[in-house]
């Protein structure tokens, strides 16, 4: 089966779906009204238990609609709670400080595309950019690198 129709028949649970529409703070409608999928078709997605892998990418790539996160939003969204420098599931702090603060303690791929998916790539290199007399050169062209290699895959 070609890889681009695979991609596109694949489906996902549900739950993903709120889960990480909750934690970015982003309504169905605002979903619907950002990829341009009708509201009662996201609204479905609920009954049939999966969303298509389409809309979790798109969602995944929709920016941030808060100012403010939490540990515990980026725990639900996947991201290990030894790598954050801020345990408290429940502290609200800037989102620009906590994507540079945790890039500066724990910098590998796997963090760069989690909170990539939660946080899109432009909210990440904004706030790299924000604090670049904070953070070295080293790690904003890694991080800058890693991001253009997965926006543009081979």
């Amino acid at each position: 089966m070609n890889k681009l129709v695979k991609m596109t028949t694949m489906k996902t649970e549900h739950k993903n779906f709120e889960a990480l529409l909750k934690a970015k703070g982003i309504s169905k409608k605002a979903f619907s009204v950002y990829s341009g999928i009708p509201y009662y078709t996201v609204a479905g997605w609920k009954k049939s238990g999966h969303v298509p892998a389409y809309a979790m990418v798109l969602l995944s790539h929709m920016p941030l609609s808060k100012e403010r996160v939490s540990a515990g939003e980026l725990l639900e969204a996947g991201l290990p709670k030894a790598i954050l420098w801020n345990n408290d599931p429940k502290k609200k702090v800037p989102v620009d400080i906590f994507i540079v603060a945790t890039l500066e303690r724990a910098y590998n791929d796997f963090v760069v595309e989690k909170l990539a998916t939660f946080f899109g790539n432009e909210r990440i290199l904004s706030a790299l950019l924000k604090y670049k007399d904070r953070v070295s050169n080293r790690l904003i062209e890694r991080v800058t690198g890693y991001l253009q290699e997965i926006k543009t895959p081979a």
